[in-house]
């Protein structure tokens, strides 16, 4: 069935099974071509891995292309583009709109707990939600999990973590590490459940279940998962004597807004201010400097009086502000390591792969808000991970944690 389909791709691709020995053909220009454009763009691409050793793995791409199946072609090119560590802001994404060719996904909605992988949404009720994985075709997922990671974009583990249950229900990653043979895949669960999926294009899938950046589906109305649609929330905590800052976008607070936390914590049996920055995906990192001097101000700069909750979601400028308020403040930080390196390569640009069908990006700019940190993350103070039993009872360990901090 492979060989199969193989042979339909290579049709499809215009002359891809050509004679290596004459003129390439438009996709191996493409795939050469690709180096050469982040080589162009990038200011250090080769940073971790050297120049020579991407260009020789382009070439070695480009001449197997004619004998690959577009899966294998694709894995080829995913590897190609994860250029490292600090660099999470290039590669390809697969829930990217911008691809002309869209990857397909197993519809289950998975999740990297400090329990395992489990299952926390499915397409077609909940018989699976809560379940840990143990295999895909038979494939133990420790197994599957070390096949994908070369393939994610990162500047961590974390970051790898956050996107990692993407890539474990990718029918095309899947099929070209030869994971998954065929059209269907099956997975087995610890209870000695299983069950077997076709898969769905992206979009219906995002419809479904939501990409790795959505919220958890949760019951009930956690704190941490309202208003995530604008940049603040500002709501009291324990009747008031303490203070819930939802941090969700890096952009400039209302003065208004950081007036109120200050006349807050001013006032007479005041305990502590929250700011929640795990699902801070980034912004502008110009804009957080008069939220971060406002944690050195008055009662807030002494130690317990502010907590940062940071996660895997914590990234691009929200891993700088989570640098700055670790290297400026004395923030206690609550949580898991932040998915955004204090420095990283960033501002990406768009590389269009029209024989590929796909859409690639690399980072353009080195984002250096702390000179000579090295760190890749910003670790917590008090680390917390919630298990899934937690997100199934729509417990929130990392806030409950913050707010029993003597």
């Amino acid at each position: 069935m492979r060989a199969l389909a193989a042979a339909v791709v290579a049709l499809a691709l215009a002359g891809c099974g050509g004679d290596e020995k004459g003129a390439p053909t438009p996709l191996q220009r493409e795939i050469r071509g690709l180096v050469d454009d982040m080589a162009a763009l990038h200011p250090n691409v080769d940073h971790q891995v050297p120049l020579r050793e991407l260009r020789a793995e382009a070439n070695g791409l480009a001449e197997r292309a004619p004998e690959l199946s577009r899966d294998e072609l694709v894995v080829g090119l995913l590897r190609l583009t994860t250029l490292g560590d600090r660099d999470g802001h290039g590669g390809i994404f697969l829930h990217d709109p911008a691809h002309t060719r869209p990857f397909h996904f197993f519809p289950l909605r998975l999740h990297d707990f400090a329990d395992g992988v489990h299952v926390v949404a499915q397409s077609d009720g909940t018989a699976h939600v809560g379940k840990r994985v143990v295999s895909v075709e038979g494939v133990a997922i420790d197994d599957v999990v070390e096949r994908v990671k070369p393939l994610i974009p990162h500047d961590n583990d974390a970051t790898v973590r956050l996107l990692l249950p993407e890539y474990l229900v990718c029918a095309e990653v899947l099929r070209g590490l030869g994971v998954v043979e065929g059209a269907a895949a099956t997975y087995r669960f610890a209870d000695g459940g299983e069950v077997t999926l076709d898969p769905v294009d992206s979009g219906e899938y995002i419809g479904m279940l939501g990409s790795a950046f959505a919220p958890l589906p949760l019951p009930g109305d956690p704190l941490q998962y309202r208003g995530l649609d604008e940049p603040f929330l500002l709501e009291p905590l324990e009747g008031g004597r303490s203070l819930y800052l939802g941090y969700r976008h890096v952009e400039s607070l209302p003065q208004e807004l950081l007036d109120r936390i200050l006349a807050s914590a001013r006032r007479e049996g005041f305990r502590r201010l929250v700011v929640d920055a795990r699902y801070n995906g980034g912004g502008d990192n110009t804009t957080y400097w008069p939220l971060v001097e406002l944690l050195k101000t008055g009662p807030l700069k002494q130690r317990g009086k502010v907590v940062v909750l940071l996660g895997r979601m914590t990234f691009s400028a929200a891993g700088n502000f989570a640098a700055s308020v670790d290297r400026e403040t004395n923030a206690i930080l609550v949580g898991e390591r932040s998915g955004g390196a204090p420095n990283q390569w960033g501002d990406r640009i768009a590389i269009e792969l029209p024989r590929a069908g796909l859409t690639a990006y690399v980072a353009a700019e080195w984002v250096e808000v702390a000179p000579g940190d090295t760190r890749l993350a910003v670790e917590p103070d008090v680390p917390v991970e919630p298990t899934a039993a937690d997100v199934l009872a729509g417990r929130d360990p990392v806030l409950a944690r913050a707010l029993t901090l003597p």
